[in-house]
């Protein structure tokens, strides 16, 4: 089963997402794409810590980009509990 966080095949789906909805922040729109390709986004949710570590990109930068997905509905965050910094992203039912 291929990775649903695999940057490759998310690079390819970027340009598509970014040239639909261009207010959006290259990396809200990579970070989008991630909760949409994770089995658990509807259900338990996608956690920034895991996002940032299979994307390689800090997690700050993962946890700005879904404050601006949230901000514009795009995602729900939530705590992932615990003392981690780390949120659970998950979609909307209408996503």
């Amino acid at each position: 089963m291929p990775d649903p966080l695999d940057p490759q095949a998310l690079q390819r789906r970027l340009v598509a997402l970014q040239a639909e909805h261009p207010e959006l922040d290259p990396l809200a729109v990579l970070v989008l794409l991630a909760v949409r390709q994770s089995d658990a986004a509807r259900e338990s949710g996608v956690s920034t810590a895991l996002m940032s570590r299979r994307l390689g990109i800090e997690h700050a930068l993962i946890r700005r980009a879904a404050a601006e997905l949230e901000a514009g509905g795009w995602v729900t965050a939530t705590p992932a509990g615990g003392a981690s910094p780390a949120l659970r992203l998950i979609l909307p039912a209408t996503c």
